[in-house]
């Protein structure tokens, strides 16, 4: 017969209820702290309406007619004003207006180069806090179960796109054969000598550089060799750099912009795939679009609703079909729960594989390089 053992019972029970009030401790908790966020989301509401409006300054991806008119289906009371256009004016004038002491803009959402410079100058506030709705704090909707960052506190980039990594490299498809290329270094080889076609760097930086720049297969004797040594000819205006590979005065073109549209239109240009170029697969380090949140903003209540609804499933829905479908920009989002089919195949994660995101790279030392090889930017 078993003995009844009293004293090992009671520990067993004792271990029982503790795991218990454990639990319970951790559900009341985390049930205070849900009803806590939305409080302040009501509290913020009321706020964002005595503001409101909002400004924003960005390119379409944040300040397209078709993401304004959805999220004032949602929230008509904010009235949302956009500054569009391109990067570097952007950023021109977002200086200027802070060292002239005006804090006009709330919100930027672009690639991660102008942000880095607005969260080096201290410009920003951190973004987690402003996130609010259940929706959007859950890491279980985002790509690797967080929120990924593009700045080295991981704090202010907010990296809202997780499309596979561009090539950035176009070909001329009457002039050049995809299946030549394995590497990035067959760039390199003495047939493309002169032939190659490039944004200049000094202008802005490519995010492809930068990526290249820290990739231990690439590394800066590649960039230092492909600016220095292939003859590449540089261009500042992206309309003329399409224009010329399309026309075949060059049959390769490094970081030419609307190459998806261009070929929709039926003009003899494509990108090279990751199969062409291996060293290119990933998600990040400046292929992805990050959305920042300024201090001092003018409406800071509006900002935190814009910034819950366009992290929100709807919001990442809306961005992700507009990207895709009228500027035909390959983009995936980083929310996992939203459906994918309107991804170009380019830019559309493979479920199940496993890729590595980059978050910050600091560019510093690749644009020195740069102006080394190339010499400082003339005005």
């Amino acid at each position: 017969m078993k003995r009844f053992s009293l004293p090992g019972t009671l520990t067993s029970l004792r271990v029982l209820l503790l795991c218990g009030l454990l639990f319970d401790v951790n559900s009341i908790t985390a049930r205070a702290a849900e009803s806590a966020r939305q409080l302040e989301w009501e509290e913020t509401l009321k706020s964002a309406k005595k503001e409101g409006q909002l400004v924003i300054y960005g390119d379409d991806e944040i300040t397209h007619p078709d993401i304004l008119a959805a999220f004032n289906r949602a929230y008509p009371y904010i009235k949302v004003i956009t500054v569009a256009g391109k990067e570097v004016e952007l950023r021109q004038r977002i200086v200027a207006e802070r060292r002239g002491g005006k804090y006009l803009v709330d919100l930027y959402a672009g690639g991660p180069n102008t942000p880095r410079g607005f969260y080096i100058a201290k410009f920003l506030d951190p973004i987690g806090p402003a996130l609010l709705l259940s929706e959007v704090t859950d890491t279980s909707k985002w790509y690797g179960g967080k929120h990924h960052y593009a700045d080295p506190e991981n704090k202010y980039l907010l990296m809202f796109e997780g499309s596979v990594a561009s090539t950035s490299t176009a070909y001329n498809t009457k002039l050049v054969n995809p299946n030549e290329f394995n590497s990035y270094w067959d760039l390199l080889k003495p047939q493309w000598k002169g032939k190659i076609l490039s944004w200049d760097p000094r202008a802005s930086l490519p995010t492809q550089t930068l990526t290249l720049y820290y990739h231990p297969q690439a590394g800066p004797d590649f960039i230092r060799r492909f600016y220095g040594d292939a003859e590449v000819t540089l261009f500042r205006d992206r309309r003329q750099g399409t224009d010329w590979l399309a026309k075949g005065k060059f049959p390769i073109c490094f970081f030419c912009r609307d190459i998806e549209a261009a070929h929709k239109q039926g003009l003899p240009v494509d990108m090279l795939g990751l199969e062409h170029l291996k060293e290119a697969e990933g998600i990040g380090g400046g292929n992805s679009s990050v959305l920042i949140l300024f201090n001092k903003a003018p409406h800071p209540n509006g900002a935190k609703v814009f910034i819950n609804w366009y992290l929100s499933r709807q919001g990442q829905m809306v961005w992700q079909k507009l990207t895709n479908t009228k500027m035909f920009e390959p983009s995936d989002s980083m929310r996992i729960d939203i459906p994918k089919d309107d991804v170009l195949p380019k830019a559309r994660r493979v479920e199940g594989r496993k890729y590595p995101v980059v978050g910050f790279l600091d560019p510093e030392p690749v644009q020195k390089l740069i102006n080394e090889v190339l010499g400082e930017s003339k005005p």
